[in-house]
């Protein structure tokens, strides 16, 4: 944790100098103390078969974030206002709620739908139009995020 705070610090910054490294890390090493003293957040690193999972992960979010951003495109340009759009509700069968936080933001960040809703496994995503709701009980994240969990 300490090692994320002092990288915001830089970035928030926007200079690597001697004396923001320095202040950068008295700030960071506070914030770090308290977090654990105060929040009781303790902050574990993944073991590495497990970091590689969630690189997998990260990239064929943003692989499916891209390839949504296209089909949003195409269907606003195409059908326009006769788009149909969805309430679909489903239960996951994810048992942490970190996997269905990341399940739920995964659904949210990719064009085209929002989860509106994630409650005790049961979600409720708005898709823009019925075709991008196909298959979304079932989808890919949610299968590499049951693999990782398992």
């Amino acid at each position: 944790m300490f090692v994320l705070f002092f990288l915001l610090w830089l970035l928030m910054t926007g200079e690597v100098t001697v004396h923001a490294c320095l202040w950068g890390l008295a700030v960071s090493a506070a914030m770090t103390w308290f977090c654990w003293k105060f929040l009781d957040y303790r902050m574990s690193l993944p073991r590495p078969g497990r970091l590689w999972g969630w690189a997998r992960y990260l990239v064929r979010l943003l692989a499916e974030m891209l390839k949504a951003g296209f089909v949003v495109m195409r269907l606003v340009y195409t059908r326009g206002r006769n788009m149909r759009p969805l309430l679909v509700w489903y239960n996951t069968p994810l048992k942490a709620d970190r996997e269905r936080v990341i399940l739920a933001n995964s659904i949210t960040l990719t064009a085209g739908t929002i989860t509106v809703t994630a409650e005790d496994g049961r979600f409720c995503v708005h898709a823009l139009d019925a075709s991008l709701a196909e298959g979304i009980e079932d989808c890919d994240f949610q299968r590499r995020l049951e693999k990782m969990e398992a």
